[in-house]
């Protein structure tokens, strides 16, 4: 009896299941009992909404959300394209619904763990993916780096479980988007939709820049930069607001702008159709204008320095020539025209007036400071101990406070010269995959691929040695989804080569004892 009536809730538990996946998972409630429900919700909202606003709002995130967290479970590649759209407009969204108290962090955490469950939703079999990404060089010098990281929680001199919680869940959110982008662009098709939706965010971005630069801040955004004084500080130079967009800072928005401006230059010079063409230089041009609005010294810098790394990596093309020379003289106009009165030149040139700067002065006094620290901490202070973050989690620290002012330094201070020189394996690997793959590549697009994504990693370790410009949120979502573009057409070129010499021994037996 016992058992018979085991066997039915046993029968019962298989049978609900089955109905529920076919209704949510397989259907996606394109249905008959998927209509009810969306009229009830229908109907139901609108009386929220008439009589008690605040609490039909918070039904409505809640259904948006749950919406949200489904498409990501049941599409690994739309959840890939949520991530990116939410981390580029989230601080923006933030500023002007909650006056920047909403936790951006938060939600970008959420959608990269349910992304990546996506994977066992699906039952996707991953042995050949995994198999494929852990043998790559890159792959390998990033999980040293990461179990370097790992053993930085045994760090004597770290005080924080805390602040070693919070880097190292950052790096693990990386490590997890960039697989997922691996499996995501495992067809051409995939990585041309990734660069669309990038393009697409890019442009928005830089577009918005421009409103604020040519309309003027908006008032929530004045309330913003002018709530906290030391922010004021970075945003308010020369008498005029810093433009950041839908950045969390003028920074980081100038740097987005002009990895992603050199990375679209790229691949716009080598479109063969007009009208993509036209239309790629225009969402181009609004990107350089934000960059140049953001009055981000260092993103003038990352500009200069990857174009210059595609024009040395295709200079023995023509095309590559002419654009050399056209990008040349219009630095030369940029730097020595009669314009005196523009604030947006003026900062462009004080990039490039280098031991005559101060502030380039004063962070060479910092880091002839600073390294007997270094020499005598071959694994550093421990994570999160300089800088904000020392001050927070590590106050007691000797390094708290102290402003590495670059993305090396901070490194060096915290995981020692042998984290450093781990960083910079994998800063090699990166670069040696883009270049190795553009001279091998047969087909031209995979050739411009591999060039834009050179030069765009490139301008990104330039800008390391002047800022901490790998880790917000907002360029993690575009330099972890490239390292995987490289890599899966690094892969994809390796097997077409290999598939072409076998048949070529097919064909000609003589081969095979050669």
């Amino acid at each position: 009896m016992v058992t018979g009536i085991s066997q039915i809730k046993k029968s019962l538990q298989s049978a609900l299941y089955r109905f529920f996946y076919k209704i949510f998972i397989d259907q996606k409630l394109n249905n008959f009992i998927g209509y009810i429900l969306l009229s009830f919700l229908a109907v139901g909202l609108g009386y929220l909404f008439a009589i008690k606003t605040t609490a039909g709002i918070g039904v409505a995130a809640f259904i948006c959300s749950a919406a949200i967290l489904i498409v990501c479970i049941t599409h690994t590649q739309w959840g890939l394209y949520i991530t990116v759209i939410y981390s580029f407009f989230a601080y923006g969204f933030s500023r002007f619904f909650f006056n920047d108290e909403f936790l951006t962090g938060v939600p970008y955490d959420v959608l990269i763990l349910v992304t990546l469950f996506s994977f066992f939703v699906k039952k996707i079999s991953l042995k050949n993916t995994v198999n494929q990404f852990i043998h790559t060089s890159v792959a390998i010098a990033t999980l040293a780096l990461y179990f370097f990281l790992l053993v930085e929680l045994f760090n004597p001199y770290t005080h924080s479980f805390d602040g070693w919680y919070q880097t190292f869940r950052k790096a693990l959110d990386s490590l997890f988007l960039l697989f997922i982008a691996y499996t995501v662009f495992e067809n051409p098709k995939n990585i041309r939709n990734f660069l669309t939706l990038l393009f697409i965010v890019c442009t928005i971005s830089g577009i918005y820049g421009c409103i604020q630069q040519w309309h003027g801040l908006f008032d929530y955004e004045i309330a913003w930069a002018t709530a906290d004084s030391n922010r004021f500080g970075l945003i308010f130079i020369n008498g005029e607001f810093r433009k950041f967009s839908t950045m969390p800072d003028p920074t980081a928005y100038g740097i987005i702008m002009a990895s992603c401006g050199i990375l679209f230059t790229i691949i716009a010079s080598n479109q063969k159709k007009l009208l993509i063409k036209c239309v790629i230089f225009t969402g181009v041009i609004f990107m350089f204008l934000g960059l140049a609005y953001s009055g981000t010294r260092t993103a003038n810098a990352m500009a200069v320095a990857g174009l210059g790394m595609f024009m040395l990596l295709s200079i023995n093309k023509k095309n590559t020539r002419i654009f050399a020379v056209v990008s040349g003289l219009i630095f030369i106009i940029l730097m020595y025209g009669p314009f005196y009165g523009n604030a947006t030149i003026n900062r462009f040139r004080t990039t490039f007036s280098g031991t005559n700067d101060e502030s380039y002065k004063v962070r060479e006094v910092n880091r002839a400071f600073i390294q007997p620290y270094i020499y005598s901490h071959p694994i550093g202070g421990g994570l999160c101990t300089t800088g904000a973050g020392g001050l927070r989690f590590n106050p007691s620290h000797y390094l708290a406070g102290f402003p590495p002012d670059s993305g090396y330094l901070k490194k060096a201070l915290e995981t020692g010269w042998i984290g450093l020189i781990l960083i910079c394996v994998l800063y090699f690997a990166i670069l040696k995959n883009c270049i190795r793959g553009y001279f091998e590549a047969d087909n031209p697009e995979k050739k411009v691929i591999f060039a834009a994504c050179c030069a765009f990693f490139f301008s990104f370790y330039i800008a390391d040695f002047a800022q901490d410009a790998i880790g917000q949120i907002t360029d993690t979502v575009v330099y972890y989804p490239l390292i995987a573009i490289s890599l899966r057409l690094r892969d994809t070129g390796v097997k077409e080569k290999m598939q072409k010499n076998v048949i070529e021994k097919s064909e000609n037996p003589n081969l095979l004892y050669s």
